[in-house]
């Protein structure tokens, strides 16, 4: 099936502002109004479009969005789509800029922005949390993360050579009990 520039265009825009909080909420938009509503694309053509691009260096999302425009509409199709899907992101990145940049100058903003950070902090290191308790099964695990957080405060540009030292041992410990790290 296929849809008009100006309909993937519109489709993608919604997408792209209704999508706050990344991949997760862009698929789920995606498959409702591209595969349930529209039916231009199916529930495969999407998994396909996460396959091929989950790989690849950069933003996972805009890369499905940019994939599903040019099976839809070829070359053009895809620039339309990714334009659509990243303005309302653009948009709403220069107006907080610009609100920033205009604000800072009045008294108690840096008090403001440090309380900013202090929640976002906050909310980042209970995901972490969360996501460390699912992940870090066994004292292996827990040990190389240990290690690895060690490491990664004390040399702050050493974290490729933490992550790759981190999966070396992850494979030997694999490959010498053939269970994983417990």
């Amino acid at each position: 099936m296929t849809t008009s520039l100006p309909r993937l265009a519109w489709t993608f825009l919604q997408i792209g502002t209704l999508s706050f909080g990344g991949l997760g909420v862009a698929l789920t938009l995606i498959e409702k109004l591209l595969v349930t509503r529209l039916g231009v694309v199916s529930a495969r053509d999407v998994a396909d479009a996460l396959t091929h691009t989950k790989p690849l260096p950069g933003s996972t999302v805009v890369q499905v969005v940019g994939y599903l425009g040019w099976r839809l509409r070829g070359w053009t199709g895809s620039a339309t789509a990714t334009a659509s899907f990243v303005l309302p992101s653009a948009i709403s990145m220069g107006l907080l800029a610009y609100g920033y940049a205009a604000a800072s100058d009045f008294p108690g903003f840096e008090s403001v922005r440090r309380g900013i950070v202090a929640v976002v902090t906050a909310l980042l290191l209970g995901t972490m949390a969360r996501l460390a308790r699912q992940a870090l099964s066994g004292h292996v695990a827990r040990a190389v993360a240990l290690c690895a957080f060690v490491v990664g405060v004390a040399f702050p540009r050493s974290s490729p050579w933490v992550v790759a030292t981190a999966g070396l041992i992850g494979f030997l410990v694999v490959r010498d009990t053939g269970r994983g790290p417990r």
